[in-house]
C-alpha cells in the first residue's frame, strides 16, 4: 500500500480501520519474533480449519451499494471431527447456509458467522460450503465502497480494498493474513451491460445475458492468496494493456482500467510499466514476476494511493497525472506483500518497508544515484519528523500506526538499505543482500513470513549472527544521534588523527547502535576513507595517515539512518580545566538565535583569546585577543562573523585560551 495523498487524514482513518485490531499477547506484552513465530504454528490451527479456495458469485445492481451473492469456501478440518467453525462477517446479512443440497444452521454473534455442520469432518478432509449473503443499500462504506456519478467519480463505481482487516465487510471469510487460500480464488461479477468488472487473476471469459441486461465476469486467480488482497471494482471502464515477455513463450498481460475520459492521460502515467517489470525481474534484483497477470484500476474517490491488491492493484485516480514512485511501489508488492505476505500485521514493515525500499531502486535505475540519495534522504526527513511527534517500534507498532508512514515505510526502507551496508553490498553490482532477498523470496514464496524467517535466511548468506541489527532496528524504536568529534596530531612523518563518538538516543532506543561507521578525511592531496566498528558510547578510535587531516565527513556515503553532530577540536585534555580560576562557562542562552553571553574567569594577568570556530575548523569570529588582567568576563557575541555577516544556523566551537591553556564549548546557532 503506498503513502496516502493526506498522510494526517490517513492516520485518522486508521485510528478507525485498525483499532480493533491488538498485536499484544492476553497479558499485555509485546510479543518477539521468536514468540510470533511460535503463534505461527498455533495460529494457522486456532480457528481449526484451513481455507483452501473461495469462490465469490456477485451481482451488483450498480445504483446503490447494495448487492447479493453466493460464496463457496472450500475448508480442510486440522482438529478430529470439526462438528462447527466461524467465519468473520460485518455489516452483511446471511440468508442461508448449504453443504450440498443440506441447508445448515448457523448463528451471527457479534460479528462473525458460526456455521454448524450437518456431519462432523475428520481431520485432513476437505468440504465445501455455500454461504448465500446480501449487503443491504444504505450500509456504511467500508471494505466495499459505493460511489455515485460526480464530477470526479466519471460513472457509478464500487470497489473494495480492505488492508488490514476489512474483507469481512464485504464476504465472510477467515479474515488473517497467515491463512491463505492455497488453491486462490474465483470471483465473478455479474454488472448491467455497460459497466466492466476486474479482479485478481485471469479473465476466463465474459458472458451476456441479453433478456437481463447483463453480463458477469468470470475472472480466476490460481496462486494461494490473502483475503486482504483479494478485490474486484466495476465502473464502465475502458482497458489497454501492455505485454510484458518474461521468458521466450512466457508473456505477462499489464492491464489497465480507467475511465474512458482519463485514457490519453493513462498512456502517460503508464509509460514505463514495461520497464519497472524488466527492472524488478532481473536476476540480479527480485528475480522473475511471480503471477499471471498485473492490472491496476484507477478509482475515486480512495483514501490511500494505492493497493497492492493481489495482480490488481488498485490507484487514486490522481495518479493518472504522473506517479512513478507509487505505481513502482504497488508493483514490487507482488514480490513483497503479495507472493511473501507478512505472517502477522506486527510484520508489516516486511511488505511496506520493502516496497518503498523498491521505490528508490527503481527510481536510482531510471534517474541515477543522485536521485537515489535524494529519495532517502526525504524518507530519513520524513522519519525524523514522525518520530520527534510519536516514538514506536517499527516492529509490533501500536495497532493505530500499522500504517506510520515515517516508521513503517520509510524506516523500514532504511532498514533494507543498511542491511545491504552491513552485508557489504555497497556496489552498483546487486550482491550477497540481493541474493538473500532473492532466498527469502523462493523459500517462502506464495507463503507468509514473519522477521524471524527474514533475519535466519540472511544470517545464513551473511555467515554472521544479525540479532543485534534486528533487535536495535526494528524490535527497539529510534535512530542514533552522533555526536563525533576529531582532531589530528602530528607525528612526523605521519599524523595521528583521533576520533570519539558518542550517542545520545534517546527514549525507547538502544543507548549504543552497533552498526560500524565510515569516514572519509580529506588530507594533504588524497583522501583516506575508514571503516570500523562502534561497540561503546562514548568511544575513542585512533588513525594514522600519511599527510595532514584537512576535514571530514562522517558516512559520506549516506549508508546509516541518523543525525550527526560532527566537530573538529582538540585533543581532551586541553578540554580539561586547569586552575580553579581557569573557567569558560556554557554561554547563555543555548541555543540562541541572535545574542548569547559568554563568561570567562582568568587565572592570572596576561595573553588571552576567545575565537569560535565551525565545525570544520574555520575559525569565524575573535571575541578577545590581547592582554588582560586576572578576573571575571562576560562576553556577547552576535552570531555574526568577523566581516558583519549573520553566520547561518548550525553548531560552533568556542576556544578560549589563556594562562597556557584552553577550554572549547559548543554553542548552537538557530535560525
Amino acid at each position: 500500500m503506498a503513502r496516502n495523498l493526506m498522510i494526517a487524514v490517513l492516520l485518522l482513518i486508521l485510528v478507525g480501520s485498525a483499532g480493533a485490531y491488538n498485536p499484544r499477547n492476553p497479558e499485555g506484552k509485546f510479543l518477539t519474533p521468536e514468540q510470533w513465530q511460535r503463534l505461527g504454528v498455533m495460529a494457522d490451527s486456532s480457528h481449526f480449519f484451513d481455507v483452501r479456495h473461495y469462490r465469490l458469485d456477485l451481482t451488483l445492481a450498480m445504483t446503490s451499494g447494495a448487492y447479493s451473492a453466493r460464496e463457496r469456501i472450500a475448508i480442510t478440518s486440522r482438529v478430529a471431527n470439526l462438528d462447527s467453525f466461524s467465519l468473520y462477517m460485518n455489516s452483511l446479512v446471511c440468508d442461508s447456509v448449504k453443504r450440498g443440497p443440506v441447508r445448515l444452521s448457523f448463528a451471527t454473534p457479534s460479528n462473525l458467522l458460526t456455521i454448524t455442520l450437518d456431519t462432523p469432518l475428520p481431520n485432513g478432509d476437505s468440504t465445501a460450503i455455500d454461504v448465500f449473503f446480501h449487503r443491504t443499500s444504505g450500509t456504511a462504506n467500508q471494505g466495499f465502497y459505493w460511489y455515485a456519478r460526480s464530477a470526479q467519480t466519471l460513472a457509478n463505481l464500487a470497489y473494495t480494498t480492505t488492508e488490514p482487516s476489512d474483507s469481512r465487510y464485504w464476504f465472510p471469510c477467515w479474515d488473517e493474513p497467515y491463512d491463505k487460500a492455497e488453491r486462490g480464488c474465483q470471483i465473478n461479477i455479474t454488472v448491467p451491460d455497460t459497466f466492466t468488472a476486474c479482479s485478481n487473476g485471469l479473465l476466463d471469459s465474459v458472458t451476456t445475458n441479453v433478456s437481463a441486461r447483463t453480463k458477469t465476469f468470470w475472472w480466476t486467480h490460481r496462486y494461494p492468496i490473502s483475503t486482504y488482497l483479494m478485490n474486484f471494482a466495476a465502473s464502465k471502464y475502458s482497458t489497454w494493456h501492455h505485454d510484458f515477455v518474461r521468458a521466450p513463450g512466457d508473456t505477462v498481460e499489464s492491464l489497465y482500467f480507467i475511465w474512458p475520459a482519463d485514457s490519453a492521460r493513462s498512456v502517460t502515467a503508464f509509460q514505463n510499466m514495461p520497464d519497472m517489470l524488466s527492472f524488478f525481474s532481473r536476476p540480479d534484483v527480485y528475480g522473475p514476476y511471480p503471477f499471471e497477470k498485473y492490472g491496476m484500476v484507477a478509482v475515486y474517490p480512495f483514501v490511500w494511493g494505492g493497493m497492492e491488491h493481489q495482480t490488481m492493484t488498485t490507484i487514486h485516480r490522481s495518479w493518472l497525472s504522473g506517479s512513478d514512485w507509487g505505481i513502482s511501489h504497488e508493483l514490487a508488492h507482488m514480490w513483497w506483500g503479495d507472493r511473501v505476505t507478512c505472517f502477522t500485521w506486527p510484520n508489516i514493515w516486511l511488505n511496506e518497508g520493502f516496497a518503498t525500499y523498491s521505490e528508490a531502486l527503481y527510481m536510482e535505475h531510471q534517474q541515477g544515484h543522485a536521485y537515489f540519495l535524494s529519495e532517502m534522504d526525504g524518507y530519513a526527513q520524513d522519519y525524523f519528523s514522525e518520530d520527534a511527534g510519536q516514538r514506536f517500534p517499527m516492529y509490533n507498532p501500536p495497532s493505530n500506526q500499522l500504517f506510520a508512514w515515517g516508521t513503517i515505510y520509510c524506516k523500514g526502507a532504511w532498514v533494507q538499505h543498511m542491511l545491504r551496508y552491513v552485508e557489504h553490498d555497497t556496489t552498483a553490482t546487486h550482491s550477497l543482500f540481493f541474493q538473500a532477498l532473492r532466498a527469502y523470496g523462493d523459500s517462502l514464496k506464495y507463503g507468509t513470513a514473519s522477521m524471524a524467517d527474514y533475519q535466519r535466511i540472511h544470517e545464513r548468506f551473511y555467515g554472521q549472527n544479525l540479532s543485534w541489527f534486528f533487535n536495535e532496528w526494528a524490535v527497539l524504536a529510534g535512530y542514533p544521534q552522533y555526536a563525533v568529534n576529531w582532531y589530528g596530531v602530528s607525528q612526523p612523518p605521519n599524523w595521528r588523527i583521533v576520533v570519539d563518538i558518542s550517542q545520545s538516543n534517546g527514549s525507547g532506543a538502544p543507548p549504543v547502535f552497533h552498526m560500524p561507521v565510515e569516514i572519509l578525511f580529506h588530507l594533504a592531496g588524497k583522501d583516506t576513507l575508514v571503516h570500523y566498528a562502534v561497540n561503546s558510547s562514548p568511544q575513542r578510535n585512533e588513525f594514522v595517515v600519511s599527510a595532514q587531516p584537512q576535514s571530514a565527513a562522517f558516512d559520506p556515503n549516506a549508508w546509516i539512518l541518523k543525525r550527526v553532530t560532527m566537530t573538529n577540536g582538540v585533543e581532551s585534555a586541553a578540554m580539561t580545566p586547569g586552575s580553579k580560576d581557569f573557567r569558560f562557562e556554557q554561554n547563555t542562552p543555548n541555543p540562541f538565535q541572535t545574542l548569547t553571553e559568554f563568561s570567562c574567569g582568568l587565572p592570572s594577568d596576561g595573553p588571552v583569546r576567545l575565537c569560535v570556530y565551525d565545525v570544520l575548523g574555520r575559525k569565524v569570529r575573535t571575541l578577545l585577543d590581547g592582554r588582560e588582567k586576572a578576573g571575571t568576563y562576560r562576553i556577547t557575541w552576535d552570531g555574526r562573523d568577523d566581516h558583519g555577516k549573520a553566520l547561518p544556523g548550525g553548531v560552533y566551537l568556542c576556544r578560549f585560551e589563556a594562562d597556557g591553556q584552553s577550554l572549547i564549548l559548543r554553542a548552537v546557532k538557530v535560525r
